[in-house]
């Protein structure tokens, strides 16, 4: 979901980053919120690709409890979220104001700003969506018609794709499968192939059999063995493609999977999670066969967005008038079974509350990390959760 905001600062090429130990005062050049609203460094650019600038913060970091707050404007409308081993990817969009976006690394494991990559060279004018694949970190920026490949360790910047025979036309939903990365175009009813190592173009799919509706519901696209899915909410439809010869496997629309405006959708194992917001439901498909495995029903609030590993689901639910006028309900966190389907537990209080209108969510395993957007400050946040026990780990704020 794009979220307003401002434009972008500057020209500044660096990666930007940040040394933030707790209750750090130095003197040395900062990290500002500009006129604009997005993180700029006072210290010069650099120039070369990929080249990292080291700058301290004035602003320190504050942890009370498991709460840590970070510089103003680090998190602002964030609309992405990704976990890379030990680090954590934000993807920030203010396009929606004029502006532009960056991106915000944190330490998975102590929540720490790690970087703020930003600058006209990595074309980051309204990152939308994020993928991982190993040490590489890919980002869809939908407004540029682009894609940002990153080194997920360093920041460093590898390249950036837009030309014009990748036919990236609203870059919005990723998905990395067997050296393959997949992209759903939101303004082309298309899904464009590159390969995840070259960023070489091996197809784009447009063809009218393929039912790739991606233009009326916001675009969404997940990877499973050796097939890739692409949930059509306009038609309520699930598209699965031949992830090896990109060629049409089937078209799911029979009325017992009880697609109904299917819009997020993840993978993993065997099984693949479709969500259903006019429902509002889960629709749990065998990704070996494209057999029904069930729909899950008993949900707490309309579901927006889902992550799974082998071992649980989690979905955000949050969404609708109801939730962003102030008056409620609240947000929350449903896990489930991955294996039964059955609801685990429903983690509510804060941040889910009424004034967080949807959400980015992942999973790595050991952890679930959550990001949204306060309503009404347009502040973000990111909760990390106890995959086991759902507990709140620890809140950053900005």
């Amino acid at each position: 979901m794009r979220q307003a905001g401002r434009v972008i600062a500057g020209l500044c090429a660096a990666v930007l980053t940040v040394s933030l130990s707790a209750c750090q005062t130095g003197a040395g050049p900062s990290i500002a919120a500009a006129a604009t609203g997005t993180p700029a460094a006072s210290t010069p650019a650099a120039t070369g690709p990929g080249t990292v600038t080291t700058v301290r913060a004035t602003r320190a970091e504050h942890r009370l409890g498991s709460r840590i707050r970070l510089p103003s404007q680090a998190l602002a409308a964030p609309d992405a979220i990704a976990v890379a081993g030990t680090r954590i990817w934000v993807a920030n969009s203010r396009y929606e104001d004029g502006g532009g976006g960056w991106l915000t690394e944190l330490s998975a494991a102590t929540g720490a700003l790690v970087r703020i990559v930003a600058g006209g060279r990595y074309a980051l004018t309204d990152p939308q969506a994020l993928a991982v694949d190993g040490d590489r970190l890919w980002v869809a920026d939908g407004n540029g018609d682009a894609l940002t490949e990153l080194d997920a360790a360093t920041g460093a910047l590898i390249r950036v794709i837009a030309a014009r025979e990748y036919r990236l036309a609203d870059p919005a939903a990723l998905a990395v499968d067997g050296g393959g990365l997949w992209v759903a175009n939101g303004a082309s009813n298309s899904v464009t192939e590159l390969d995840a190592v070259t960023g070489a173009l091996i197809r784009v799919i447009s063809a009218p059999r393929y039912r790739l509706n991606t233009t009326v519901y916001a675009p969404a696209i997940a990877a499973a063995g050796n097939r890739v899915w692409v949930p059509d909410g306009n038609a309520d439809a699930v598209t699965e493609i031949d992830a090896a010869t990109g060629a049409l496997v089937r078209v799911i629309e029979a009325r017992r999977y009880q697609l109904n405006g299917p819009d997020a959708i993840t993978a993993a194992g065997s099984r693949v999670w479709v969500v259903n917001v006019n429902t509002p439901s889960v629709t749990e498909i065998d990704a070996a066969t494209g057999a029904l495995i069930r729909v899950i029903a008993s949900l707490p609030n309309v579901p927006f967005a889902i992550a799974a590993d082998r071992g649980g689901v989690w979905l955000v639910t949050n969404l609708g008038e109801k939730a962003v006028d102030g008056a409620g309900p609240h947000g929350s966190v449903a896990e489930f079974s991955a294996g039964t389907g059955r609801r685990i537990r429903n983690i509510t209080g804060a941040p889910f509350g009424s004034d967080s209108p949807g959400g980015a969510i992942a999973a790595d395993g050991g952890d679930v990390w959550v990001t949204d957007t306060n309503f009404y400050s347009n502040r973000g946040w990111v909760a990390g959760l106890s995959a086991a026990t759902g507990a709140l780990v620890r809140l950053i704020v900005s």
